[in-house]
Parts: structure tokens; sequence; C-alpha cells
């Protein structure tokens, strides 16, 4: 069968990069991270929701089981929409993708190994799914056969969830605003992530015997009485035939049948559609221009000749390369309205609106230091990371690789400093700043700006793996591990280091710092130049390993 060739090549490629491919200790050190991080996290999540469950079985156990369709509901559909993004790099953007579409792969074939790809980037959603059905196990006290038949249920539901978001990406991809709902389910994908991060936090606790900090009885009262107000679920839905089949009463038989014949005419549908559309939209999506092409042509950047050097070439390329791409846009606009709007609108008010002018307006600028950070890190390094195996190429070119990477800098840096720019502006006009405070804090965030971009490509520098066909995940686990602890770093002793400068000079210094103001004086600065010479080691350090890549 095509389907088991394709997933036996892709698992022998998967293996022979770890295994036999350069920087393989690397390359297992970013896996095992990985795993650590970002396995261990969801797991915990799923755990904190069965004891969140097993909190609400003592109250009332008719409410608990309640909890199971909810649950199966969420996952189904917190899968469906993280399918939508991942479905559209998998079925337009993938690096081999044009080798399939030429090679004699069946329809059938393609179809079934892209719904698996799809699937597979699912996996913390699969993680949480699984330790909750095993916690709620375990809080119910269920026979060993219901774990069997969660395994079976939970398989099915993701799976089925993967094939119609394949099929629903597929349909956006031909309309117009399709771009932007893809966009939007990403956004509502981190919505609906949130509080599986919030029951991911280990301080909240886990188990039987201990119950998440920030829920108290009252809360746990309210969450049963909320189960209780919800409802039977409706007898049609497909995920209330996995609750009576993972809870094996007696509707379990006909619901494992209604399971199975939906998920086949599911399945069926969707890979007909797939013949039916897949390339007439992969078409649109790879060769048609936009509809609005014509009307934006008079934003596009000047064109750059080469007399202008070849870094402003760069800066050109990358940025056409980025700005042509939806999976950035849509990424850059989530960071900036799921991560970083919060913060605006959090100092939006004026908490300190009895104390002086001076400290209202640079308590204000809070959010811009969080800004840099964030924007830096999560696109600093994106001119970077979307060169991939084209490095090898660009290298071979008369240019050396200090100005390629002060190129990349320099593409990554025009974002961070128009986010960080408007910020400021916009909380001194708020702040009624004076120009000369408003200017003192552009500078900072220019400089906060610059230490965000060049630890993102420093840390890209070290870690990123070229050769992943899809350029958001290039950076890794491992690199966003490196690229934080660089920030951090930068921030905190740069960060202290002007509210230090503000304190000192426009403010009064506290009483039990008078003592320490000397070595204060001496120590902040010095720790910020250390910072600031660990990202310029790091860059050397990766700037050598650039220097020494070569594709496998």
């Amino acid at each position: 069968m095509m389907l088991i060739h394709l997933v036996r090549q892709r698992v022998r490629m998967a293996w022979n990069r770890v295994s036999r491919g350069p920087r393989r200790a690397l390359r297992v050190v970013g896996v095992l991270v990985a795993v650590l991080f970002t396995a261990g996290f969801v797991i915990l999540a799923g755990l904190n929701a069965g004891g969140l469950v097993d909190r609400v079985t003592r109250n009332d156990p008719l409410a608990a089981g309640q909890s199971l369709p909810v649950l199966l509901v969420g996952v189904t559909v917190l899968t469906l929409i993280t399918s939508l993004s991942s479905a559209f790099h998998h079925l337009f953007l993938a690096g081999d993708l044009e080798l399939l579409l030429a090679a004699p792969v069946p329809a059938r074939g393609l179809f079934g190994l892209k719904v698996l790809e799809i699937w597979r980037d699912s996996l913390h959603v699969l993680l949480f799914q699984a330790a909750a059905l095993y916690a709620f196990g375990q809080a119910l006290h269920f026979p060993v056969s219901y774990y069997a038949r969660a395994l079976f249920v939970g398989a099915l539901l993701t799976l089925a969830a993967s094939a119609l978001g394949a099929s629903l990406t597929l349909v956006l991809a031909r309309m117009r605003f399709g771009e932007s709902i893809l966009g939007l389910s990403r956004l509502l994908a981190i919505l609906l992530l949130l509080p599986v991060g919030v029951l991911g936090v280990p301080a909240l606790g886990f188990g039987r015997n201990r119950v998440p900090s920030l829920l108290s009885p009252a809360d746990v009262n309210a969450v049963t009485d909320q189960l209780k107000s919800i409802g039977p679920p409706p007898a049609w839905a497909p995920t209330t035939w996995a609750a009576h089949l993972l809870l094996g009463d007696e509707a379990a038989g006909l619901s494992l049948a209604l399971l199975v014949v939906t998920a086949a005419t599911l399945f069926v549908g969707a890979q007909l559609a797939f013949g039916t559309i897949f390339r007439a939209s992969w078409g649109r999506v790879r060769f048609s221009a936009s509809s609005g092409s014509a009307r934006r042509l008079k934003w596009r950047l000047p064109a750059i000749v080469a007399d202008k050097g070849p870094v402003l070439a760069i800066v050109q390329k990358d940025w056409r390369t980025l700005i042509r791409d939806p999976r950035w846009r849509t990424g850059a606009i989530i960071s900036l309205v799921a991560l970083g709007l919060p913060a605006m609108l959090l100092f939006a008010g004026d908490p300190l609106a009895r104390a002086g002018h001076i400290t209202r307006f640079w308590f204000g600028m809070l959010p811009v230091p969080y800004l840099a950070f964030l924007i830096g890190s999560q696109q600093g390094a994106a001119t970077l990371a979307y060169e991939g195996r084209n490095l090898a190429l660009l290298r071979a070119a008369p240019v050396g690789l200090t100005r390629i990477l002060w190129a990349k800098v320099l593409g990554g840096l025009a974002l961070v400093v128009l986010v960080t720019w408007a910020a400021t502006l916009s909380l001194g006009f708020r702040h009624n700043g004076e120009p000369l405070e408003t200017g003192a804090a552009l500078l900072a965030a220019t400089w906060l700006a610059v230490g965000a971009t060049l630890a993102a490509v420093a840390g890209a520098a070290l870690t990123a793996d070229f050769e992943g066909d899809n350029p958001q995940r290039r950076v890794g686990c491992l690199g966003t591990i490196v690229t934080s602890v660089l920030s951090i770093v930068f921030f905190v002793s740069n960060t202290g280091l002007f509210v230090w400068w503000v304190v000192r000079a426009v403010l009064t210094v506290p009483r039990p710092l008078l003592g320490f103001m000397p070595f204060i004086d001496w120590a902040l600065p010095a720790v910020a130049l250390g910072a600031v010479g660990a990202i310029m080691l790091a860059w050397r350090i990766g700037m050598q390993r650039l220097a020494t890549w070569e594709a496998s």
C-alpha cells in the first residue's frame, strides 16, 4: 500500500537525520529538550485536569460524568482548529510537495500522508487528551478495558478532526478571505490553549491529594454547578457516542458502530474532496497573484540595485520572502494581538494617578521592554530561519558571513523597532510625556530592540535546523530556550540598569539602598555589559557554526 510506503519513508528519513546526519548530538539534545518541556508540560496539564475531575467527583459524581463529553468536545475542537494552520503548510508549502505531485503517488496515498502529518503536528493536544483521559479513569476507578477504549476513541476523534481540517483548508484556500480565516484559527487555537497552559503550571499541583492552588473550593463548586447546568449532551453528537463507548454503558455497542461509520464516511468524503479540488487550490496558493496586488503596488519596497550594497539587497529579499508567506504574517499578528495587546491594555490606565508625573511616565513604559523581548525573541530570527538550505548558496556568494548576519539582523530589527517605537510613542502621549522624556524612552526602546534581535539571531545561528521543511520550526525548542536565556539575561540586566538610572536621576533612592549605592552603580553596568558580551560570544560561535554548515 502506497500510504504505508510513504509513512515508512518518512520514519526512515527522520531516523537517518538523527542517527546519521551531521550534528547528531545537537539533534538528540534538541529532541530531548522538546520532549522534556513540551510533552511534560501538556501531560502535566492533562493530569491536573484529571485532578480537577477528582474534586468534582467528591462534590457530585453525576456532574463528574458530564465532564467527559465536555473534555472530548474540547479536545476535538482544539485539534480541528490547530489542524487548520498546520494543514496549510503540509498541503501547499511543504518542501517535498512538488516531488510527491510529480511522482506516481495516487491521490488516496498522498491524502492519507498529509492527514497523518497534520495529526502528528497536534501531538501536544493528543498528549493532553491521553493524560486527561487517564486521570479521568483513575479518578472514577474505571477498569483496565477503559484505557484501551480511550486510546481508540482519542485516536479516532483526532484523526477525523485532522481530516476535516484538511478539507476545510482546501476550501478556504480558494476563498477570497480564506487566509484571514486561517489566521483567525491560529488566534483561536492560542486562546483555547490558555486553559491548558494554566493547568500545566507545575505550581498548580496534580494528583488526587492536591488541588490546583488557583482553584478554591468555591471555584470547584462553580465548576460542578456549571457542568450540571450544561445538561445531557446531544444524542447525535459523535463526542456523545464516544463518551458512551468510554463509559461502557448499554449504548456502547451502538455508539461504536455509529462512530466507525461516521468516521469512515468523513474520511471518504474528505478524500473525494482532496482529489477534486486539491490541485486547483495548490495552484492558486503557489502561483496565483493576490487580487489586491495591483492596488498595493505603490506600497512595495523600492527596487535595490547592486550598487547600493549586498546588505540592503539581502534585507529586501528577506522582507519580500516574509511578507509573501501567510504563516509569518499570521504568526506576527497573533503575537501582537494575543500577547502584546493585553500588556498595552493593562497599562493603558493610570494606576499611579496620585504619583508624580515622572513616576507615572516611566511606570507606564513597562510594556515596552516586554514587547521588545516578545517580538524580538519570536520574530527576530525569522529572516535567518527562513533561509533554510539556501544558506549554502548565500554563503557561496562573494559576501562575508558577517555582513550576511548583519543583514539578517537588520531584516528582523525592522519589525521589532516598529512595534517598540509605536508602543513607546502611544504610551508617551497617553502619559503626557515631555519631548526629552519621550526621546530617552525611544533611545532605551531602540537599545532593547537591538539586543533582542541580536540574541534571536545568535540563538538561531547556534541551533537552527536549516533542513526542516517548515521555516517556523527550524529554530526548534532548544533554539527557543537558548534565545530566551540570552534575551532574559540581557533584558533583566539592562532594564534594571535603566530603572536604576531613572531612580538616581529623578526619584528618591529608597533608604535601604543608600549604603549599597556605590556597589550598585558599578555592579549593574558590569552585569549589563556581561549580558552584551554573552550575546556577542554566542554570535561568534554561531557564525563559526554557519561557516562550517553543510546540508546532509
